[in-house]
């Protein structure tokens, strides 16, 4: 009995990690089956074909997604390692610049390479773990407190460093002007403006699209 009560937390994270990583990874690919998602059409195809030609990179399989609203710039890349689809709407392909596009692409398809979701999911295990372990009584409180903050610092700035190299290496590829001209061009198509490096991005995984911008530029 005193073993099954030690190992249920264990079983908790393990069944919470697992869910996490099937909800990111795969989740996406289920939903194609009930929202407004096809095959590319033959024009589509070498479309993509020469928006991937820099990444040099070959999906499993593409999707293309119906535009929400006036403008819908979706580019992702889901599924797991050795099995990733591109999903991508139809404005990209249809109204949006090569020009925009390829970087963009080239980004996504870094951010996968470095695996940047499955580490952000197994960051989140990590604190989902110390937490629970600190809940089940394996931890002091003041104890777990600071090592779930020490470890999200720890965590948080290497998945921001992360980003970083992805975005390094797609401005390899396309050019590190192009790539910030692309974030730029986005960010102003969906009347945002990026945001830039403050105390509140050190808990923070994901980079403000500014500070990716602003490095991008110092190359």
């Amino acid at each position: 009995m005193l073993l099954q009560v030690q190992l249920d937390p264990i079983v908790f994270v393990l069944a919470a990690v697992a869910l996490l990583f099937v909800a990111t990874t795969v989740g996406p690919l289920a939903l194609l089956r009930v929202r407004d998602a096809r095959e590319t059409t033959e024009d589509e195809a070498a479309i993509v074909s020469n928006l991937l030609g820099p990444a040099e990179f070959s999906p499993a399989a593409v999707r293309v997604l119906d535009t929400v609203g006036e403008a819908s710039i979706s580019v992702t890349i889901r599924g797991p390692p050795g099995y990733r689809y591109l999903l991508v709407s139809d404005y990209v392909l249809e109204t949006l610049d090569p020009e925009i596009a390829t970087p963009l692409v080239a980004a996504e398809v870094e951010r996968a390479r470095l695996l940047y979701l499955e580490y952000r999911i197994a960051a989140a295990a990590a604190v989902l773990g110390i937490a629970t372990a600190m809940f089940a009584g394996w931890l002091d409180f003041g104890d777990g407190l600071f090592a779930i903050a020490v470890a999200a610092l720890v965590l948080f700035w290497f998945g921001r460093r992360l980003q970083f190299l992805a975005d390094r290496r797609a401005g390899d590829r396309v050019g590190a002007a192009t790539l910030a001209d692309a974030f730029e061009a986005v960010a102003d198509i969906r009347g945002v403006t990026p945001g830039e490096a403050s105390l509140g991005t050190w808990v923070e995984i994901q980079p403000p699209l500014g500070q990716r911008i602003d490095r991008l530029r110092e190359r």
